[in-house]
């Protein structure tokens, strides 16, 4: 069902940032509707390095401000979503060959720790080479004269942050519409404008009323705004494209993640620990103008990467075969035409208004770490546009969502409750703890709805820890409405390293259930499924295999019950 029609805020894209403008404005009492294209965080947010940092590396572009935004708006994270984000620590490596010299870095180290002074992660410490050869002894100790040791967090299951934001939008009482597609902005005389919307599965039509209107569409902020009739809309966003690669651990691996400066372009890249036995290696940063929809990571980014690696820890010895699956994304920076190299072009944040249309806003910029921030900075603006109106209210409350804590947050002591529900003796050991890290207190709600349904309490066959519930929470709670939203952005089980092709009948056998499904619709899914996991470029596909060695299993038809 598409939405009703008059709204005080219209929000065109669900990444963070969207999600964060509809959250933060339907706490302030405004009418909120957020749509996308495509689903939750299905963009840039579910494509970044996963941390979430104070950015050292903008010290040295004297980007202060935004230094010490994003070190503020990391404690809050940490704070209210405790289930999600985690001190993470970092070494950065100081080599005779780096362009910047180890002076600059201790240096740019202690003035990070000043930005941060009211911080609750470690301040940084210095190692000498020695120490760096005792405690991480894969390093390459060539021309090595020390190291820092440095704390930021990590969001891992940064898609879940995206999901919480809307989650908890709608319920201040924004409206939430996933695959559902502006395909025209007509401004109004009086300010705001029309929206002509269409669902992109059912193929339903609306138009909807909106006082602004704020793009927070990422990379597709351009093409959202070329929608606009009658206006001619100068150019947003120059965005780079930032690749990613998954290996599994190997010998000399590091066990915090390293910061290091590459060899070959003096680029920062980031070897992080994730999932037990796994690396995610990043990133690369090259300008990009295709269709942000069909970024991958390619051969040479691939090879870049893992060149840089095996230079920085020689027992990796990584090659193309070892890299299980990897990910772009385009950061939506703001166009710049002065800029000759992706390094100049800012990463700050804006919320541009749009000459010759009143109340029409779009977002440049951003990232996963201060997120909030942005959307309290949107929603300030529209606050005050909606407030210069005649008839208008005089003012409007300030933002409510600051130090609110995201739904799987809500509780007066993580610790206490993690370490009760991991103890419950009616729940495996290896459940709780998924149900944990993915939805914090809201793990009780997937327990209601198990409880509920029997046939939802059980494990999805072959996933080991996943219970059929969240499939049920993912359709019925989270705007789940097809299978790679669920598998993709609400479950997680496409970092697998099959990319989860060989549980996905499964999983699509319970939205069945769940949400209806008939065995044309099924099959539908998984051809859908199939199409979109090539974006990851996983080896499972990349590899011709046999039963001897592993195959993917052969497409089987998925029984749908009457």
């Amino acid at each position: 069902m598409l939405p009703a029609t008059a709204y005080d805020l219209l929000v065109i894209g669900a990444g963070v940032n969207g999600a964060a403008v509809a959250r933060d404005a339907a706490y302030r009492g405004l009418r909120t509707l957020m749509v996308d294209a495509e689903d939750l965080c299905a963009g840039t947010s579910a494509a970044s390095s996963r941390m979430v940092h104070g950015g050292l590396r903008y010290l040295e572009h004297f980007e202060f401000r935004l230094v010490r935004e994003s070190l503020r708006e990391r404690e809050q994270l940490l704070r209210m979503a405790p289930h999600l984000v985690a001190p993470f620590g970092l070494l950065v490596p100081f080599y005779k060959h780096n362009k910047r010299p180890g002076w600059m870095l201790r240096a740019g180290m202690i003035l990070y720790d000043v930005l941060s002074f009211d911080k609750t992660t470690p301040r940084h410490s210095v190692l000498s080479k020695e120490d760096v050869a005792c405690r991480y002894p894969g390093i390459n100790q060539e021309g090595l004269v020390g190291a820092a040791l440095y704390y930021d967090a990590q969001a891992l299951d940064a898609e879940r942050l995206a999901v919480e934001q809307a989650i908890d939008a709608a319920s201040a009482g924004a409206s939430i519409r996933t695959h559902v597609k502006v395909v025209r902005l007509t401004p109004r005389r009086d300010g705001g404008a029309t929206a002509s919307l269409v669902d992109t599965l059912t193929g339903a039509r609306t138009s909807v009323e909106a006082e602004a209107v704020v793009a927070a569409a990422g990379p597709w902020v351009d093409q959202v705004l070329d929608q606009v009739q009658g206006l001619n809309v100068p150019r947003l966003v120059g965005g780079t494209k930032g690749s990613h690669i998954t290996v599994k651990t190997f010998p000399g691996a590091p066990a915090t993640g390293v910061h290091y400066e590459a060899r070959s372009d003096a680029r920062a890249i980031l070897v992080l620990p994730i999932e037990p036995g796994y690396l995610l290696i990043g990133s690369t940063d090259i300008f990009y103008d295709g269709d942000p929809g069909k970024a991958t990571c390619s051969d040479e980014e691939i090879s870049y990467l893992l060149t840089e690696v095996n230079q920085l820890i020689p027992t990796a010895d990584l090659r193309p075969e070892d890299v299980i699956h990897s990910y772009a994304g385009i950061r939506p920076l703001p166009f710049d035409p002065r800029a000759k190299t992706e390094a100049e072009v800012s990463r700050d944040h804006h919320v541009v208004p749009l000459p010759g249309a009143p109340g029409l806003f779009g977002v440049t910029g951003g990232k996963l770490t201060t997120h909030a921030a942005l959307g309290k900075l949107a929603v300030d603006k529209v606050t005050r546009y909606l407030a210069s109106r005649p008839g208008a209210r005089a003012t409007y409350p300030k933002s409510a969502v600051e130090r609110l804590p995201l739904p799987g947050g809500r509780t007066g002591n993580w610790k206490a409750f993690a370490k009760a529900f991991a103890a419950r003796p009616d729940v495996d050991p290896a459940v709780a703890a998924r149900l944990l890290k993915l939805y914090g207190v809201r793990a009780e709600r997937i327990l209601e709805v198990a409880e509920a349904d029997p046939a939802l309490g059980r494990v999805i066959p072959g996933t080991g820890d996943v219970l059929a519930a969240e499939v049920a929470v993912a359709l019925r709670e989270e705007y789940a409405r097809t299978l790679v939203d669920v598998m993709a952005r609400r479950l997680l089980l496409t970092r697998r390293d099959d990319v989860g092709l060989s549980i996905a009948p499964a999983v699509a056998a319970v939205c069945a259930v769940v949400d209806g499904w008939d065995s044309a619709r099924v099959d539908a899914e998984i051809d859908a499924f199939h199409c979109w996991v090539p974006l990851l470029r996983p080896r499972v596909l990349a590899t011709p295999r046999t039963p001897e060695t592993g195959a993917m299993p052969d497409r089987q038809p998925v029984e749908v019950p009457a």
